[in-house]
């Protein structure tokens, strides 16, 4: 019952203390809305096209890892087979292009409509297996569609071993398909959906939704008998996170105009499933820091050549080092600084009064 009491005591004390939330949250949305205008200007700053590049490879599986990480967050549920979603949304956009001839902009809002319902219907299927299941039958997923692709039959559509070349008409947002594979007029649409996933994902996360999550995670049986639905804010959940993954696999589309039975491997999961450990799943920047670190680190080891020993070497260093991922260790520091500032002050005013 103490679960039912406070979730009812969060509406009066948030409809009570809305005026006083709206100044609180003011600049730090200033501060969002600053930093979200000049990571427009990136181009400006970092002219090679190489490392530009790398970059939008972090955004993108930035944007993967964001879709794990939320999951895990909100419902204690760890997906092995992300591949099968950011994949999947590559190939469906890559048809809708290639073999219905729809535009870029039209193929898009497909993409995104099929992949959410998608998600919609997998999700009621799979939410209420516990977290060992659940990921080895999104594994099993993403291990599905992959060899559906490379199916002899349906090579004509899918491409077989060859994969599927797009060459789409029209434009996306005014830019042409020759000018999206140009790391420099890419960066603006990688940027800003990056910008937007994690918007929705930090909305979601801190509404009644995310906490309604969170309180099921903790205890699912509690939440059940306090009268709570357990079933519908999963699939939410799962909705939600499949549509974010399928915003990385249509990001891949526009940018590489090429879809491969690779993008749906267990190989291109991992590298989100990695990228979500190394950030931490706390908060909605730990998978996006955690993909930037290691698309950097896969450059820096690849160099080497010694990748995937360099690689596996860091990640367990990481995550042994940093059990709640580096944003976690980040967070936790600046959490301890910050009440140590705060007890010198409260100190002061008790011996003022």
């Amino acid at each position: 019952m103490a679960i039912v009491q406070g979730f009812t005591a969060v509406t009066p004390l948030a409809s009570g203390a809305a005026g006083g939330k709206a100044p609180s949250l003011l600049k730090p949305a200033l501060v969002v809305a600053v930093l979200v205008v000049l990571g427009l200007f990136v181009p400006t700053v970092v002219k090679s096209s190489f490392y530009l590049g790398l970059l939008i490879n972090a955004i993108v599986l930035g944007i993967a890892a964001l879709s794990i990480g939320f999951l895990a967050r909100q419902s204690g549920l760890m997906m092995f087979g992300a591949a099968a979603f950011t994949g999947g949304a590559t190939y469906l956009f890559a048809i809708a292009v290639t073999h219905l001839g729809w535009s870029a902009m039209t193929a898009a809002f497909f993409t995104l409509l099929a992949s959410t319902f998608l998600s919609a219907l997998i999700g009621a299927l799979v939410v209420q297996a516990r977290p060992l299941p659940f990921a080895m039958l999104t594994l099993a997923l993403a291990q599905m569609l992959r060899s559906m692709v490379m199916i002899t039959n349906f090579r004509p559509v899918t491409g077989g071993d060859d994969g599927l070349a797009l060459n789409f008409a029209g434009s996306f947002f005014g830019l042409t398909q020759a000018q999206l594979s140009r790391p420099e007029l890419f960066w603006p649409v990688a940027w800003l959906a990056l910008c937007g996933v994690m918007l929705l994902a930090w909305s979601v996360g801190h509404s009644r939704t995310g906490r309604v999550l969170r309180a099921i995670r903790a205890n699912e049986e509690r939440m059940r008998f306090s009268g709570f639905n357990t079933y519908v804010p999963r699939v939410l959940a799962f909705t939600l996170s499949g549509f974010i993954a399928a915003v990385s696999g249509l990001l891949t589309g526009l940018h590489t105009a090429f879809a491969s039975p690779e993008l749906l491997d267990f190989v291109t999961g991992g590298h989100a499933l990695v990228s979500t450990l190394i950030g931490g799943v706390g908060t909605v920047a730990g998978p996006v820091l955690g993909a930037l670190l290691y698309v950097i680190g896969q450059d820096q080891f690849g160099a080497t050549g010694h990748l995937e020993l360099l690689t596996g070497l860091a990640v367990v260093l990481v995550i042994v080092a940093f059990p709640e991922g580096i944003m976690g260790f980040i967070r936790n520091n600046m959490a301890k600084l910050f009440r140590k500032s705060a007890a010198p002050a409260s100190k002061d005013k008790d011996a003022a009064r």
